[in-house]
């Protein structure tokens, strides 16, 4: 057998098609766009969401702390208030005090008792007694005494007053009134108790006679140092006009009106947060990024390697074959892949919407149904129906490429309640010799709950390419359950090479042969002879187009069983064969002609 030159072995090379291969004619640009560029956008928008998660958390653990500052200020405040209501309460209620303010008023007794603690500044700071008109009687602080009207020091007061006249009402004398209230240049806890006895059963204070005791306490630095060491916050600081980035609450007065504003500058334990979380990501990411660099560029090198290998086996087949090899297997793959003609019955189709037709596939010596052929149905331009079975080789083979997994996954889909029923679907070489075909397969599998073992992949004999080129994936495919049929098959010179062991399952005679057998002698013959060849390969054999008894009769004397046609049943929807297999209708018998 004599060898190609290098020119042969060159134009073999260049007449790979594309769809021959897996990354195509120009893998690196396949790999630059379909596995480096989504993986670089997967890698950059996974180190954006996690950078904006790390800024959220941030933001909210600043917010959360910024929420615990002012709920920490306001009850330190409300606390601070209680503390002065409280000592009001205290002095006020001595039996002593009501003797020596209201029985007989000693202002000595009250500087020795009141006005001395006032002046140490250490439980309250302003100290006043007043009639029930709020005019003072007594009053005393670090800077001397107090006299006037006690509105005219606190405005706050005059509310307070009111306020204190309803409580004791309601309450006899036991009220005491604080709130919150400024003196134009500081701002303190305001406290009123009307001076009485604390004798349980005495008689109130008759009103006009009422002498009320006033105790005010001022918010001082050391006072807001204290409630930030006690509270574990930052220290505040009496403000006019609240700065950006600070935090702040308003301390409102009796009248509701807002005595003063207290801010501080909030701490930020999300920024601390950020930047170890940030440093941890980034390492993280840089790990990421160097074993997703080092894994491109493995896979960058095994794509190669596996383009160059095609090519190369390619090539050899080629030149194992001889000198006209060459011209004999590009124009067999030109067939297969070339595009249709604008006056073809499939210009203009789209292959993937379509509706699914399955013909019944009958054993004629058990009387059973064990599958079905899946047959698709298109639409044309006009709106006819264009119909799988109908189109010529070429025609269904582009057809059947473009519908491609999506034909599969639908009559899968369909198909996987009836139990016990096969499927045969048909497949093109181009498909089959595709590297991840399998994989899809399987997946679609998966993913419609449909068995292998019941999955049959129909492959134009026609179209086939050289066993050695196809081999390797079908044997992959029988590998994982799936049972492999050369349909549209009848003996010859080419064919012939497929008929070996281990290559496929079963053969389907070609339709155009059945029609007639049993008026041709030729033409059985030549049929006998096919399902001969296939036996001797242990290949099962399927008879398709059987639309006369006379047909089915001779072709059972040859020892035929699987049989599809007109005669038996015609193509029919998902509905009509689910009632056909669960009130199924026995054929009648072929009888054998004598």
């Amino acid at each position: 057998m004599g060898t190609t030159n290098e020119a042969d072995r060159d134009a073999a090379a260049a007449s790979v098609p594309e769809r021959y291969q897996p990354f195509g004619h120009k893998p690196l640009r396949t790999f630059a766009l379909v596995v480096a560029l989504p993986a670089l956008l997967l890698y950059v928008s996974g180190a954006l969401v996690v950078f904006f998660a790390l800024v959220t958390m941030a933001t909210e653990i600043d917010r959360q702390e910024d929420m615990r500052g002012i709920t920490a200020m306001a009850a330190a405040l409300e606390s601070f208030r209680n503390g002065v209501s409280d000592a009001a309460a205290d002095e006020a209620t001595w039996n002593e005090a009501f003797l020596n303010v209201v029985v007989s008023p000693d202002p000595a007794w009250m500087d020795s008792t009141w006005g001395a603690t006032a002046r140490l500044g250490a439980t309250y700071n302003d100290v006043m007694v007043t009639d029930q008109a709020g005019i003072v009687q007594f009053g005393e602080n670090n800077l001397g005494s107090i006299r006037g009207d006690i509105v005219a020091r606190y405005p706050a007061a005059e509310g307070m007053l009111k306020e204190l006249d309803e409580a004791i009402s309601l309450s006899g004398d036991a009220a005491v009134v604080s709130h919150f209230a400024s003196t134009g240049k500081t701002l303190a806890v305001l406290a009123a108790v009307s001076i009485h006895k604390s004798t349980p059963g005495e008689a109130a204070v008759p009103r006009q006679q009422r002498r009320i005791l006033w105790i005010g306490k001022y918010v001082t630095p050391g006072t807001l140092q204290d409630i930030a060491l006690r509270y574990q916050m930052p220290i505040a600081q009496m403000v006019t006009e609240v700065a950006h980035g600070e935090s702040s609450v308003n301390i409102v007065d009796g009248g509701g009106n807002i005595a003063g504003t207290l801010a501080w500058t909030p701490e930020q334990p999300g920024d601390s947060a950020f930047r170890h979380a940030a440093v941890a990501a980034f390492a993280i990411y840089f790990g990421i990024g160097l074993v997703l660099l080092f894994g491109l560029a493995a896979l960058r090198r095994a794509m190669i390697r596996r383009a160059t290998r095609i090519t190369t086996a390619f090539v050899e087949q080629i030149a194992a074959a001889g000198p006209a090899a060459p011209a004999a297997v590009v124009e067999t793959v030109k067939q297969a892949t070339t595009e249709e003609e604008p006056d073809s019955p499939i210009a203009g189709v789209s292959a993937s919407v379509f509706t699914v037709d399955y013909q019944p596939i009958l054993d004629l010596r058990s009387e059973t149904m064990i599958g079905v052929e899946t047959l698709l149905r298109w639409s044309k331009l006009d709106k006819s129906p264009l119909l799988q079975e109908e189109l010529s080789p070429r025609d269904a083979n582009a057809m059947m490429e473009r519908a491609g997994i999506i034909a599969l996954r639908h009559a899968t889909g369909e198909l996987a309640p009836l139990l016990g029923v096969t499927l045969s679907l048909a497949v093109t070489p181009q498909q089959v010799m595709n590297a991840v075909f399998a994989e899809k397969v399987a997946g679609t599998l998966g993913a419609t709950n449909f068995q292998m073992r019941r999955l049959q992949l129909s492959l134009d004999a026609a179209l086939m390419p050289p066993a050695e080129m196809i081999a390797e994936r079908m044997s992959e495919l029988r590998g994982m359950g799936i049972s492999i049929a050369l349909s549209n098959f009848i003996l010859s010179e080419r064919t012939v090479d497929y008929l070996r062991p281990g290559f496929a399952d079963r053969i389907c005679l070609a339709p155009g042969m059945v029609s007639l057998v049993d008026a041709d002698p030729v033409r059985f013959k030549l049929i006998e002879a096919t399902i001969d060849a296939a036996r001797t390969a242990s290949f099962a054999v399927t008879i398709p187009n059987v639309q006369r008894k006379e047909e089915a009769a001779k072709l059972l004397r040859l020892g035929c069983r699987e049989f599809r046609g007109s005669l038996l049943a015609p193509p029919m929807p998902i509905a009509a064969l689910t009632s056909l297999i669960l009130a199924p209708a026995r054929p009648q018998p072929v009888r054998q002609a004598s």
